[in-house]
Order: structure tokens, then C-alpha cells, then sequence
């Protein structure tokens, strides 16, 4: 069981920094992204699109009210009221990410010290390895169902009878309406934080809260989106190097020496809780490092048959899994301390060292994608003032840097061409080799390779 505080949390004023350091961090990574430059990119141009013919309303998509109307009314701010604006999208998704720190140390703190949860939100602020729900606009439905989970759950540990129990079902299933890959997170949390604050299960609390995510999981089986077909089996052994090596550090020796550590932490923390002879001696350190990891599991669980590789537009994936990294790293940092503390701030030196560089370069990479999504669109207009009446054909190949591009498929490119003309019915092709690119007229073709500035990286299939 985590270390549980000697005074409730509720009867304690956390320290001063506590907050302010957690309200500056999350600003700060909104900065860097408002410094660098945000634009939509990937599937944003597919509800652009849709939304320049048949309005802000229907935008998402005649299904996504179906499908998962949590989803459509985010969306619904998002590319309705804030429409084309993406410093405006920005500004909300950086407003979301602040009131999920926020929460995110209200709940901690209701099982470790104030100080220990103040870090635990300040690490999940600062990894980039979350970095779509915050920059992207077609994963604000996901940010907001992460903080939809957290809100529930703090709800929930604070609740002593059934109104509180219930209302902590409503909006732990908003979450899932919004995101059902937040599910098992919602369904284990019901459980395991109740039980964890009182040190014995709480079965009739735990029940009526899974009740909301359970109503939530039978509308969104009843109500299923066909294009969301099972791949095979994923190999989610991605959610550990995503999530403390190359998820939050440049790859390469750095990424790997993280990855080391984290590995080590891990195993050594668990064989310390495991041991009777060692149990006395461990602390809060080694319950975040093994609850951390279990967070990890829960939250790579639903995409063990859709999967994500989680990096850049892929790191929604890590939607729940982040917040497991975190606490994951300050409970080795808190580890570290007990031992000796100038190995605990070395370390947290080399972590922000690479947290740092990681920020950068993935901030550059969204910027770069926005920039060569307008850029493509500005040359087809050039080419053709008016929409031709031949495809227009984009390639050779997509360009696709770190999990990141301007356009990746046909319905990107297609919408995309859609609201730059405001009008449907303009054929466009996105070509994924060469010798299909040449095999078109050279008067039909635009060579977006020439014209991105993300450099192709990336392998991209045809979808």
C-alpha cells in the first residue's frame, strides 16, 4: 500500500511552492509551444475540412456524436467555437493541462507527502512523452478525458457516501465517452484507490463508481465506429521505452541510460517490497516506483489490439501511462534521496537535462509539421487558383519525422484540399512511392518532399 499521510490531506496546507511550481511548469510548456509555433496537422484537417462544407456542427463527423459524444462536444469548442485559430486551441489545450497537474497532485497528496505529490505533477508536466495532448487539436477529446479520470478519482477517495460515489461515476464515464481508452484506468482506480486510502476495499463505493464507465463501455459498444478494427496483437513492450528512455529523451545514449536506471529502479523496488526482511526499511519511494509501473500496464492495456507507437501524434497512447512515468520517476528520485542526496539530484539533472533536449526537438517537430501543412496547401493554390478539373497528386511519399507529419493518408490531404477551395468534390491523390508519383503528368503533381521541412524519417504505409 502507498504511504499514506499521518494527517488527512484534506486538514493540511501543502507548502508554498507546491503550487505556484506546478502553475509555472505548465505554462512554461505552453510557452515553448506558443514560441515555437503550432498548426494543425494529421486528422485536424479532416474536421477543417468537413467543417468549411457542412459547418462547425457536424464537423467531427456524422458519427462522432454516436460515437463517442464526449468526444464530439470537446470538438465542438475545439474546431467550432475556436475554430481556425490554433494559438486558441493552444491556449485550451495548455488550460487543460494545467487543471490536470493541478489535480493530478490533489490526488497524490491524498497518499504521499504534499511535497512528493508536488514532484509527481511537475515530472508529468515536464516529459514530453504526452506531447499530442498537448499541442494537438484532434487529441483535446483525450487530454480532457485524462482529466475527467483524475477529477473522478479524486472525487472518489474524498467521497463517504453515495452521492459523492455516484457523482465519481458521472465523470469517470465522461471520461471513457470521451476517450474509452481510458476505461481500465477508471475500472482499476475504482477499486484500488479507495482501498488504498482506507487500507481495506470500499466494495459498495468502488461499485457505484464503475457504474458511470460501465454505462459509458455499453454505449460505446452499442454504438461502435467500424473503422476501429482490431490489428493483432500489439507489442506494448513500446509503453516501457516510451515512457522512461527514448519516450522522454532523444534517443540514443542518453534514452538508454534512463531506460537502465528506470529498469534497475524498478526491479529493485519491487524485490524490497517483496522481501520481509527489506519490507520495514522501504518507504513512499518504492510503492510509486511499483505503482507507477502498474499504472503503466493498466493504461497500455487498451491498445494491446489497436496500438500507438507512442511518439509524436503516436503518444496518445501514453494518455494514462505518463501519469504512471511519473510517479515512476519521483519514486526513484525519493529512493535515491534516502541513500544518498547528492546521487538523488544528480540524477534529477540528468533527467531534466534530457527531458530538456527532448522538449525541444519535439516542439520543433509539431511546429515544422503545421508550417509544411500550410506550405503544401499554399503551392496547390498557386498551381491552381481554382480547383482543377484533374487530381491533384501529392508526393512522392509522405513525410513523416518522429511520428509527426503535415498529411499521412488520403482523407488528410483530401479534406485538407476541401477547405482551402470551401468545397467538396476535388479529387486529390497522395502517392506513397516514386515510381507512382512519376507514372502521373508532371503538370498534376506537387513534390511535397521538396517543399516539407520535417525530414522523412519515418517509414509510412498506405492506409
Amino acid at each position: 500500500m502507498l504511504a499514506l499521510p499521518t494527517t488527512p490531506a484534506r486538514q493540511r496546507t501543502p507548502p508554498g511552492w507546491c503550487v505556484p511550481a506546478i502553475v509555472l511548469a505548465s505554462l512554461a510548456v505552453t510557452a515553448l509551444y506558443a514560441v515555437r509555433g503550432t498548426g494543425f496537422v494529421l486528422d485536424d484537417w479532416f474536421t477543417l475540412g468537413e467543417g468549411a462544407v457542412v459547418g462547425p456542427v457536424d464537423a467531427a463527423g456524422a458519427g462522432a456524436a454516436r460515437d463517442r459524444p464526449g468526444a464530439y462536444l470537446v470538438y465542438l469548442l475545439v474546431f467550432g467555437a475556436l475554430g481556425e485559430h490554433p494559438g486558441a486551441v493552444l491556449a485550451f489545450q495548455g488550460a487543460v493541462a494545467l487543471a490536470t497537474a493541478l489535480v493530478l497532485f490533489a490526488l497524490v497528496r491524498r497518499f504521499v507527502s504534499d511535497e512528493l505529490a508536488a514532484v509527481t505533477a511537475l515530472v508529468w508536466v515536464l516529459l514530453p512523452n504526452h506531447t499530442s495532448l498537448e499541442v494537438w487539436a484532434s487529441a483535446a477529446n483525450i487530454a480532457v478525458a485524462l482529466l475527467a479520470l483524475l477529477v473522478g478519482l479524486l472525487v472518489l477517495v474524498e467521497s463517504e457516501r453515495w452521492p459523492g460515489w455516484a457523482a465519481a461515476g458521472a465523470v469517470l464515464g465522461v471520461g471513457v465517452l470521451c476517450y474509452e481508452a481510458v476505461l481500465p484506468a477508471a475500472v482499476v482506480g475504482a477499486v484500488a484507490l479507495p482501498w488504498l486510502r482506507r487500507g481495506r476495499p470500499r466494495w459498495r463505493a468502488s461499485a457505484v463508481a464503475a457504474a458511470g464507465p460501465a454505462l459509458a463501455t455499453l454505449w460505446i459498444l452499442s454504438h461502435w465506429h467500424d473503422d476501429k478494427q482490431a490489428s493483432g496483437l500489439a507489442d506494448l513492450t513500446q509503453a516501457f521505452g516510451g515512457n522512461l528512455g527514448w519516450g522522454i529523451a532523444p534517443e540514443g545514449l542518453l534514452a538508454d541510460l534512463l531506460a537502465m536506471v528506470a529498469l534497475g529502479g524498478i526491479v529493485l523496488a519491487g524485490v524490497r517490497l517483496a522481501q520481509r526482511a527489506t519490507r520495514r526499511r522501504t518507504g513512499a519511494g518504492e510503492r510509486m516506483v511499483v505503482a507507477g509501473a502498474a499504472v503503466v500496464a493498466v493504461g497500455a492495456a487498451p491498445f494491446a489490439f489497436y496500438f500507438y507507437a507512442p511518439l509524436g501524434a503516436g503518444d496518445r497512447f501514453n494518455v494514462v501511462s505518463a501519469v504512471g512515468s511519473a510517479l515512476i520517476w519521483t519514486g526513484l528520485g525519493a529512493m535515491a534521496w534516502k541513500v544518498r542526496r547528492e546521487l538523488a539530484l544528480a540524477g534529477a539533472a540528468v533527467l531534466v537535462l534530457a527531458v530538456g533536449l527532448a522538449r525541444w526537438e519535439r516542439a520543433d517537430r509539431w511546429s515544422r509539421a503545421g508550417d509544411d501543412a500550410l506550405a503544401i496547401l499554399d503551392a496547390v493554390a498557386t498551381r491552381w487558383p481554382e480547383p482543377p478539373d484533374h487530381p491533384i497528386v501529392l508526393g512522392p511519399r509522405p513525410v513523416q519525422e518522429g511520428n509527426v507529419a503535415a498529411f499521412i493518408d488520403q482523407s488528410n490531404v483530401r479534406t485538407a484540399v476541401q477547405w482551402l477551395y470551401g468545397r467538396e468534390g476535388v479529387e486529390v491523390v497522395l502517392v506513397f512511392d516514386a515510381e507512382a508519383f512519376e507514372q502521373f503528368p508532371e503538370d498534376q503533381r506537387i513534390d511535397i518532399v521538396a517543399i516539407s521541412s520535417l525530414e522523412a524519417t519515418d517509414d509510412v504505409e498506405p492506409t
